[in-house]
């Protein structure tokens, strides 16, 4: 459908983005009512200086901060540019998902899961937390999309074993690390969070690239911060959105060179 013609591909990608941006702003919310231990259901957003409820027009994705140049209509008071960057990140990654899977049940996963990727980055980064919250909805997205596919079954019992093996090799690999040298290398929310993704793994050659390049962002994330700890959580999530998107592809090139 996405290929028909190139204006149905402009028109379904425009219609993407928007919704991506909007769900990036709530994802960011979400996130920010998760550490704050407040309810996401109920009450309106607020401007954090004044407290003043924000109308419909404070709440446009991307166009609010722009045309508000980064103040709160109220009191003047700065923005932070997370939220205009979380919006717009979120509007590309959503595009992305859609011009790789089309209109599809692989889309809607995609979509759903890079929410639950991009909220949980947000909180550890902010609070090294990954709530179990999100990685209980990373687990019901799998197998509430993987009955829309053909073979569910089969499918829901690779990615469990998949996602167990991994989550298993990288708690015994961090225990050994720790006793080793003496200094914690995986938080239990990591751990977790390798058993999600895990479902996500087509191959056991996705695995491996999965494993190689959430080594490689994390360590790049290191030197770029200028910091010998940071969450590896984003690390993890930014591979897996990588694998979602191309990691079938990468495979096949790979195995095609032998």
């Amino acid at each position: 459908m996405l290929h028909q013609t190139t204006f149905l591909t402009i028109y379904i990608l425009m219609i993407t983005f928007i919704l991506g941006c909007a769900l990036g702003s709530f994802t960011d919310c979400l996130a920010g009512r998760m550490l704050n231990g407040t309810s996401v259901l109920k009450g309106r957003s607020h401007c954090d200086a004044c407290g003043h409820v924000l109308g419909v027009l404070d709440l446009v994705p991307l166009f609010s901060r722009l045309c508000l140049r980064g103040r709160c209509r109220y009191c003047g008071a700065k923005i932070p540019a997370e939220a205009f960057w979380t919006e717009l990140v979120s509007g590309i990654a959503c595009c992305l998902i859609m011009y790789r899977y089309d209109v599809s049940v692989l889309a809607l996963r995609g979509i759903l899961l890079w929410m639950v990727l991009l909220c949980l980055t947000l909180t550890d980064l902010h609070a090294w937390i990954i709530p179990d919250r999100l990685q209980i909805a990373g687990i019901l997205i799998f197998f509430g999309t993987a009955l829309g596919l053909p073979e569910p079954g089969r499918q829901m019992l690779r990615g469990v074993l998949t996602g167990a093996g991994l989550a298993v090799s990288m708690l015994a690999l961090s225990l050994l690390f720790d006793r080793l040298t003496g200094k914690e290398s995986l938080g239990g929310g990591d751990v977790k969070l390798f058993f999600v993704t895990g479902l996500y793994m087509r191959s056991a050659w996705e695995v491996l690239f999965f494993l190689i390049l959430s080594c490689v962002l994390g360590i790049a994330g290191s030197v770029i911060g200028r910091r010998e700890k940071i969450p590896f959580g984003p690390a993890i999530a930014a591979a897996c959105f990588c694998m979602l998107l191309y990691g079938d592809i990468w495979t096949q090139w790979y195995t095609g060179l032998f």
